[in-house]
């Protein structure tokens, strides 16, 4: 499914990070020798382009499902199916749309999301999905840490930048492109903004 081109440039990211990371680079490549095909594609891009942090604290199980869930969509979505790759690996298949904690949420918001869109145009799944996203959340300051989308979903509120992150993840669980926009400076409110 994902091509040889794809292959090449995500083992050539992970060969160039492994070094950097230590004893977290040794540890994902123990688990990453016991995948292959396209998860093992998605897995080393996954760890070659995220930030070391990341790959030091994030379980590797949780970036697994990642790719487990976007595969899957690759394959059954309507909505990604076709799209080309660079636009499924950055705006449907990639973990991390801003600074929020990585948690296994995809499938989370795919059971909820995908009978909201059943049937549906990309537009009109899309407008679905947005529609879903502001009965279940409201905006409100909050600290200074993003929260994740998950934990966005049960305080039922969050700023702009969360928003925009939870709206991009329940966009790309059911395989609907999308990313964050994010301006460091609004003109008009002397702060910055996010959205999708």
């Amino acid at each position: 499914m994902l091509s040889d081109h794809l292959r090449r440039y995500a083992q050539n990211c992970w060969e160039a990070a492994r070094p950097e990371l230590g004893e977290a680079g040794r540890a994902a490549q123990r688990e990453l020798d016991q995948i292959t095909g396209d998860l093992r594609i998605l897995m080393e891009l996954t760890l070659g382009t995220l930030p070391a942090s990341d790959v030091a604290s994030v379980p590797f199980d949780v970036l697994l499902a990642y790719a487990r869930h976007a595969l899957n969509l690759r394959e059954h979505s309507p909505y990604c199916r076709d799209v080309p790759e660079d636009i499924f690996l950055h705006h449907v298949f990639y973990p991390r749309v801003n600074s929020e904690d990585l948690v296994d949420c995809r499938g989370f918001f795919a059971q909820m999301v995908a009978p909201e869109v059943e049937g549906l145009s990309g537009l009109e799944a899309a407008l679905a999905v947005n529609r879903w996203c502001a009965r279940q959340m409201t905006y409100e300051t909050t600290d200074t840490r993003s929260m994740n989308p998950i934990t966005c979903y049960y305080c039922g509120l969050g700023r702009c930048g969360e928003e925009s992150t939870f709206g991009v993840t329940a966009l790309r669980s059911v395989g609907i492109p999308a990313r964050q926009i994010y301006v460091p400076w609004w003109s008009h409110c002397d702060d910055n903004h996010a959205w999708v």
